[in-house]
């Protein structure tokens, strides 16, 4: 579904891309200890995961961010609900067979996240009240 701009209402797809190469990276430094075959494995779906997931994720605070009239509430909003769902749905990824350090990698997304989510979502607020 386009909005007015042609742009997706649910997925960003820049933020998707940058989250995907600087997560799999950290996350293939990691376990790397394990191989770089594993560690691969781990990169591999840490970088498919945030592209699609982080896309959604970014979309959503950025909804979240428009949503909510009282700005403090939106920007906490908007940057708690992705982070713990984003954190939540790593370590899930991350628990399935192939990832050596599951726990570990999902820290990075933990760390990162909420600065991400909240910048992001700050950045959408400024530019929705300087058009209002």
């Amino acid at each position: 579904m386009a909005n007015k701009l042609g742009k997706n209402s649910f997925f960003d797809v820049k933020m998707g891309t940058i989250g995907a190469f600087f997560l799999g990276g950290i996350v293939f430094m990691i376990n790397y200890n394990h191989g770089w075959e594993l560690a691969s494995i781990a990169a591999g779906k840490q970088a498919l995961y945030t592209f699609f997931i982080g896309g959604v994720m970014t979309k959503m605070a950025e909804n979240l961010v428009l949503r909510f009239t009282n700005r403090k509430q939106a920007l906490l909003l908007a940057t708690l609900v992705p982070t713990l769902l984003t954190s939540i749905l790593t370590y899930g990824m991350h628990s399935i067979k192939g990832t050596p350090e599951p726990f570990i990698s999902t820290i990075p997304t933990f760390v990162f996240a909420p600065g991400g989510f909240y910048g992001w979502a700050l950045r959408k607020r400024k530019e929705f009240e300087k058009k209002n």
